[in-house]
């Protein structure tokens, strides 16, 4: 099932309106380290300390599946963001009536532009190969992580952002599923671990920028009702939930300010326009799952032998 199969199916079913638990969170709520043991500074209390927040995913709009939190750290706590972006998205559609000229790419990294200004974030906008549509065309992931090794370094490309804004908390999709299936949100939540590791190391002379520890390390988790009667969703367990309904300005919550930044995506109006419609049901609650990329690692070139959305 693909993102838009996703939010078609979620409308359909009357997921509009928000029900208990509907992404399957389970009882025991307290936040836990990556080891699994407790962990006593919850990730809004972390955040109110200051934490220097990236988001790294592959397209413009991904910023949605996370926006809450990021805009519960960059505009209710006013901490510094930072957005990681590896594609242009020039390989999906265009719904502006306007029509997408120059190019799709150029309009949609106008686009992100826009969406990072609205979250007071740097964005780091690189132009890697989006496998174009239709989703039973993508290559494997390796073969498009080849493809983007053929076209740059990717992986130095994220060392370099990640030393550069130093965050003490880095936020990516899942490195099996990628919240829908794409291979580019499973790339880039590699891409993310690997270079989190390797930015580190005092060894490493990556972008010639000194070394930097990333001290929290999230993946972000679709349990969506949906995507769990397909045998689709991401895979557990999950360490921490985020309320989304909390603040980010005065009488909007997170999830809100979230909604109302897909606005700026207009070229995706047909995917944005469902993420408001659905925004109460699939995005009240962000479930994650804090890992430790220093003992665990997800190899953005291991083979997968699966086409399309898998």
């Amino acid at each position: 099932m693909d993102r838009r199969a996703f939010l078609k199916g979620a409308i359909v079913a009357g997921a509009a309106v928000a029900l208990p638990g509907v992404l399957g969170a389970a009882c025991n709520r307290a936040a836990r380290r990556a080891d699994g043991t407790p962990e006593p500074m919850p990730v809004d209390a972390f955040l109110a300390q200051g934490a220097r927040v990236m988001w790294i995913a592959a397209h413009p709009d991904d910023e949605c599946f996370g926006g809450s939190l990021l805009a519960r750290a960059s505009i209710h706590y006013r901490n510094p963001l930072a957005m990681v972006v590896m594609t242009r998205g020039d390989g999906g559609e265009c719904c502006r009536p306007e029509g997408c000229l120059p190019d799709l790419a150029t309009v949609r990294a106008g686009e992100m532009a826009q969406v990072a200004r609205r979250y007071r974030s740097q964005l780091t906008h690189l132009h890697y190969w989006n496998a174009p549509l239709p989703v039973e065309s993508f290559p494997m992931r390796h073969e498009i992580y080849a493809k983007w090794q053929s076209q740059g370094d990717p992986l130095g490309d994220v060392v370099a952002a990640v030393r550069r804004f130093k965050p003490d908390l880095v936020l990516t999709f899942d490195p099996n599923r990628g919240a829908t299936g794409h291979p580019e949100h499973q790339i880039s939540s590699r891409l993310a671990t690997t270079a989190i590791r390797i930015a580190a190391d005092p060894a490493s002379t990556g972008g010639g920028l000194p070394a930097h520890r990333v001290e929290r390390t999230y993946h972000l988790l679709n349990r969506f009702w949906i995507y769990k009667l397909m045998g689709a969703a991401d895979p557990l367990p999950f360490t921490e939930v985020f309320d989304a309904a909390l603040p980010a300005l005065p009488g909007v919550s997170c999830m809100s300010f979230m909604a109302e930044a897909t606005r700026f995506h207009r070229t995706q109006d047909n995917d944005m326009g469902a993420v408001r419609k659905i925004q109460s049901a699939a995005f009240s609650e962000l479930l994650m799952r804090r890992v430790d990329p220093y003992t665990q690692a997800w190899d953005p070139a291991e083979p997968k032998m699966l086409k399309g959305m898998g």
